[in-house]
């Protein structure tokens, strides 16, 4: 089978009930036909070439996500050597010969990761920067569609039967019928973490929802610190989502990273070749459909604080952030997200933000109350292998369950380590002198 093909024909029910509720405010359009339901397998280019119909279907998702999209897809393509896997589902109206509707879209890699050692997985989201896992899929047909896809899996040769389905939407009525389905015969799945991150919707009067979020002494110091900044020389907020200007601003906002503790830890974008230009080219292919936005906070023309903002149906995406560490003093970070998350909130366009954060911890958590539960899974769309998901899962919540033990007595540590690096530099200096 090619990269691209159209997988069996599969002919499932409705769900019942009414089928409507996966987003707040968001009217259901009419069931669509489940008995024309098929799957197509598709690769990277050949996904990017239906950008209508993604948009389209973006905006009747039941759960909206950007790191599903086909510059996602192109931008994976063109940064990592792995497969791209895009499993297609669409609907035809056998009785108006009406043209094919996309109803589902999920982004996959073929890989090998640590999880899935020794076997090969479908994994989602892709790459290391992508922060939901969740299929797009039509509002009014998720449990068919997932049933489809987990089918399409189980049925195609070439494919992997193990998923490596993290940061996946919970805590909604998707993934009840997800679960439902899994349970209906889509596959075996265990879970192998929850997390929260903070979660931001929309807000009738955006000045008044910040000056909630803290303290009125603390909300004066922020007023201060903007005020004292302002000293420094001319500050202004840019925003931009123009590609020539999207093009400019990436480039600032990986510089800006890289100066920063970011690349002390090998975390920013440009501390790996593969990252930065996964980076570029998503950028890139989201400018043409002003699907990314960048907002600087600026001294002088130049930058010292940058959200990088993703959209997608009526969702936004917090992506990444950096500042100037020469300026920590005034706090920049949080300076301009209270920019941002005033202009988030008054655009109607945007339902809600997703902080896109690992850990429910900064600015974002201490300032937006909501919150979006995320869950990882390991699913085995195969045949069934109880013991092989048993031992997978298994070893990989020991690991997980490792790191977290030592990223807590570190940060216990911490203090006391900061202190005898500090009497070390001391004794060094006072020896230099002598």
């Amino acid at each position: 089978m090619t990269d691209s093909a159209a997988l069996p024909r599969v002919s499932l029910p409705d769900p019942p009930g009414p089928a409507r509720g996966f987003l707040d405010n968001r009217t259901a359009n009419p069931p669509l036909l489940a008995s024309s339901l098929r799957i197509q397998l598709a690769n990277a280019r050949e996904f990017a070439a239906l950008s209508n119909e993604w948009s389209d279907l973006a905006d009747r998702a039941a759960v909206p996500n950007v790191f599903m999209a086909p510059a996602v897809a192109l931008a994976y393509e063109a940064a990592w050597p792995d497969k791209v896997r895009v499993l297609l589902a669409w609907v035809d109206d056998v009785e108006t010969d009406a043209q094919s509707r996309l109803v589902g879209a999920w982004l996959l890699i073929e890989r090998r990761t640590r999880l899935c050692w020794p076997w090969k997985a479908l994994v989602s989201p892709p790459g290391p920067v992508s922060y939901l896992g969740t299929p797009v899929i039509d509002r009014t047909q998720v449990a068919p569609v997932l049933a489809a896809m987990l089918e399409a899996i189980r049925k195609t040769p070439e494919l992997p039967k193990l998923i490596q389905a993290g940061d996946m939407s919970s805590g909604s009525a998707f993934a009840a019928m997800l679960e439902a389905v899994l349970a209906g015969g889509g596959g075996r799945w265990r879970l192998l973490e929850t997390r929260h991150r903070a979660k931001l919707t929309s807000c009738d009067d955006p000045k008044t929802f910040w000056a909630n979020s803290m303290s009125p002494r603390r909300l004066q110091g922020f007023a201060r610190k903007r005020r004292q900044l302002g000293k420094e020389g001319d500050l202004a907020v840019t925003f931009v989502d123009e590609p020539a200007a999207i093009a400019a601003a990436t480039e600032e906002f990986l510089r800006l990273e890289a100066s920063g503790w970011k690349a002390a830890r090998h975390s920013a974008l440009a501390s790996d070749p593969a990252t930065e230009r996964f980076t570029r080219k998503m950028a890139s292919e989201l400018a043409k459909h002003r699907s990314i936005a960048i907002e600087t906070l600026r001294l002088n023309g130049a930058p010292i604080a940058m959200w990088v903002l993703l959209f997608s149906g009526n969702a936004a995406f917090t992506w990444r952030t950096a500042y100037d560490e020469a300026y920590a003093r005034f706090s920049p970070g949080a300076l301009l997200l209270e920019d941002t998350t005033t202009r988030l909130l008054a655009d109607p366009a945007v339902a809600f933000t997703d902080s896109c954060n690992h850990r429910d911890v900064g600015h974002q958590a201490e300032r937006w109350p909501e919150r979006h539960e995320v869950r990882d899974l390991l699913i085995d769309a195969g045949p069934n292998r109880p013991l092989r998901l048993m031992l997978l899962s298994g070893r990989e919540k020991a690991i997980r369950s490792c790191r977290e033990t030592a990223r807590q007595l570190y940060h216990r540590l911490r203090p006391e380590l900061d202190k005898i690096r500090a009497r070390l530099r001391g004794a060094h200096i006072l020896k230099t002198r002598e």
